[in-house]
Order: structure tokens, then C-alpha cells, then sequence
């Protein structure tokens, strides 16, 4: 026998009834960011259903982003997403400039490497090329955002590494190397993280998180840094502004 919605007269799952519930106390901010969310215990009690049935709707509540796990711990609400456009601009600390994020980078490691392959392709380098490499992990307000792993091409920047990354290294390199962005090229995909990105995120390993890769261009066309990002899936949303051809226009006659 399903478990129904007390209401007289109504056929809602109280299943669905507790993720309205945790839903509106969330966006209502009696359950503000980073606090706990009831246990399946007290929401089996509360509304008197299973702890199973409460487990189903504290995942539907994190799967909405409304909430993240923290192992043994339990689960807590989620910061606001952070709505991250795309189109308009390269460097996420850019965006992001505003106080009110709170945004911290730590700096995790940092060599000197060599292209392989697929590198020597996205960056138009010969394999062996020197390549500069750090990770850094991104923090708002203290929760860990993202992870960040650049490739930037060494010999067109001398002693990158003597220049505190803990900063925009965009804006780093068109203020003391007269490298500023032109373009980009960007992709977005689902995958499961690794043990380290798990580990420097606060997640078990193999969650899925979101992945952003980006090749960045200076004025020319040359790509001079390549970039992966990958976010804890609660806080990530990526917007973009497409302009589209009017089909009905005639396109102009070929030579």
C-alpha cells in the first residue's frame, strides 16, 4: 500500500509532500545554506512514512541541487547557483569579481611538464613543448566550488611561476605579458570524478560533477592556455547567448 498525502481528498505521495516541504524551507531560508537537513529518521516521524520513503526524497532534494552530501555527516543545503555566463567572458574569477561570492583560490601544486599529444593539438605546440601546469581549488564562501587544471605555453610566458597564482591567471597574463583573451572554445560534460578532484571537493569518489574544458585564443587565433574545470554539480549553472542567422535572409553568393 502506497503512502498518500493525510489531506482529505488528495492523492499526492507523501513522498513528493516532504520534498515540497524541504524545498519551500530552503528557498524560504529557514533552512539556510550550509545547515543541516533533517535525518531520514525525523522526517519518517514527522511525516510518518518509512525511512526508506524519506531516503528517496532527501536524494531527490540533493539530485535537484538543493542540497550536497558530506559522507557520514549528512546532508546540508546547497549555496545558490552560481549562474556563470559563458558567452561572455573566459575567466570565471571575472565573473565572479564581486565580493559577495566570497571567492577564495588555493593553490594545490604547480611544474614545469611536456605536451603529450592531445595537448600539442589543443594548444598548437609540438609534443615535448614546455607546458606550465597547476591546479588550483576554488572556494565560495568557504565551500569548494570547483577544481581547475591549466596548460598555458611556457616559452610565451617567462617565469609564470614567480607570479602568485592564487588570482586570475587571465588577467595575469594580458597585464604582465600583453596576453589578453580574444576567444574561446568550450565544452560541457558530465563525468565521474577521480580520487583526487573527489578528495579536494569534500565527495565520494566516482560522484558525478560537471566538467568544463576550455582552449583559450589571443587576438590571432593562437591558443596559448588550456583549462579544465570541474564543479561540484549542486552549484554549477552555465548560461549562454546564442545569436542565430535568420534563415530567410539570402546568403551571399560564393566566388
Amino acid at each position: 500500500m502506497s503512502e498518500k498525502n493525510p489531506a482529505a481528498g488528495s492523492k499526492v505521495p507523501v513522498f513528493q509532500k516532504v520534498i515540497d516541504h524541504l524545498r519551500d524551507e530552503i528557498r524560504s531560508g529557514n533552512l539556510p545554506e550550509h545547515s543541516a537537513l533533517p535525518s531520514e529518521r525525523a522526517i519518517g516521524e514527522q511525516f510518518g512514512i518509512s525511512r526508506m520513503t524519506a531516503r528517496r526524497a532527501l536524494l531527490a532534494v540533493e539530485q535537484e541541487g538543493l542540497a550536497y552530501s558530506s559522507g557520514r555527516r549528512g546532508r546540508f543545503v546547497s549555496p545558490q547557483r552560481l549562474t556563470y555566463d559563458i558567452s561572455k567572458t573566459v575567466s570565471f574569477f571575472a565573473h565572479a569579481e564581486s565580493g559577495e561570492l566570497g571567492l577564495k583560490i588555493e593553490l594545490i601544486s604547480k611544474q614545469l611538464t611536456q605536451a603529450d599529444a592531445a595537448l600539442a593539438a589543443k594548444l598548437a605546440v609540438a609534443e615535448g613543448d614546455a607546458l606550465y601546469k597547476y591546479t588550483r581549488l576554488f572556494l565560495l564562501k568557504g565551500h569548494p566550488a570547483f577544481v581547475e587544471e591549466e596548460f598555458a605555453v611556457a616559452h610565451l610566458f617567462p617565469d609564470l611561476f614567480s607570479h602568485d597564482l592564487q588570482q586570475s591567471t587571465t588577467l595575469l597574463m594580458e597585464r604582465e605579458y600583453g596576453m589578453p583573451p580574444h576567444s574561446g572554445d568550450i565544452s560541457i560534460r558530465m563525468r565521474a570524478l577521480n580520487e583526487e578532484e573527489a578528495g579536494l571537493l569534500g565527495l565520494p569518489t566516482y560522484n558525478a560533477g560537471i566538467e568544463l574544458e576550455q582552449v583559450i585564443f589571443d587576438a590571432g587565433g593562437r591558443p596559448f592556455c588550456f583549462g579544465r574545470q570541474i564543479w561540484r554539480g549542486e552549484l554549477a549553472e552555465f548560461t549562454a547567448h546564442a545569436i542565430v542567422r535568420d534563415r530567410h535572409l539570402p546568403t551571399p553568393d560564393k566566388a
